[in-house]
């Protein structure tokens, strides 16, 4: 799957990935997660979210990533924020107070230009990406992150031979594959939903069930630690 396939998606508005107030979860269970006063977090993928200004009044730093600059400007229009410009290599770099939205390339983000990451907020970014990418996406998180960084993770799971992605299907089995050596992972929320609700799958052939996924990952050795 190709930058251009996510850059087209914005151009076309065809973006019914995007959660117009947020995804509620995070603040549901933000009391749930083990983080110490001020942590940065890490939204991979983040398109326009309004999760990003949530995270910013709760944290010191918000970082996101995101290739579509219409996406980006989109974000900075509907909330009304101005942002300072600045580049590096192939990224256009917005700072908006404690945010900061890296136009680019996921797989290319520097990590020494990143603040220690306490937190990932991973809201339906993997499940954006066909089985190859996610394997890719996975190890470019773990490089990103260290032994004390936490993943709050959400994603979806059905029968993937019903439709194609995205989302894509990803299993708890799946995300063990990908993370398991490092993390450990805790469900905290796995709702079967009303496909009824979702007719545009229903007409791409989704018809057995539809599951939605709330997992936090919690390092390993830091647990090993206490």
């Amino acid at each position: 799957m190709e930058l251009s396939y996510w850059k087209s998606k914005w151009q076309k508005g065809k973006i019914g990935f995007h959660m117009e107030d947020g995804y509620p979860g995070l603040e549901k269970y933000w009391d749930s997660i083990p983080l110490g006063n001020n942590p940065n977090t890490f939204v991979p993928l983040c398109g326009k979210s309004k999760d990003l200004l949530w995270l910013a009044e709760h944290c010191k730093k918000v970082v996101g990533v995101e290739i579509s600059n219409l996406a980006v400007e989109q974000f900075l229009i509907e909330n009304s924020l101005d942002a300072e410009i600045s580049t590096f290599a192939d990224f256009k770099i917005y700072r908006i107070q404690n945010i900061e939205i890296w136009n680019g390339d996921f797989f290319k983000l520097p990590k020494h230009k990143l603040p220690p990451l306490d937190l990932v907020f991973d809201r339906a970014a993997l499940v954006a990406l066909p089985a190859k990418m996610r394997t890719l996406y996975a190890e470019k998180i773990l490089e990103l992150t260290s032994d004390k960084t936490i993943i709050l993770q959400h994603m979806y799971h059905y029968r993937q031979e019903e439709m194609n992605g995205p989302p894509f299907s990803v299993s708890t089995e799946e995300l063990e594959e990908l993370y398991g050596k490092e993390f450990q992972l805790q469900i905290l929320e796995k709702n079967e939903l009303n496909i009824d609700f979702y007719k545009k799958f229903k007409n791409r052939g989704l018809h057995s069930y539809f599951i939605e996924i709330l997992s936090l990952l919690l390092p390993v050795e830091e647990l090993q630690t206490k």
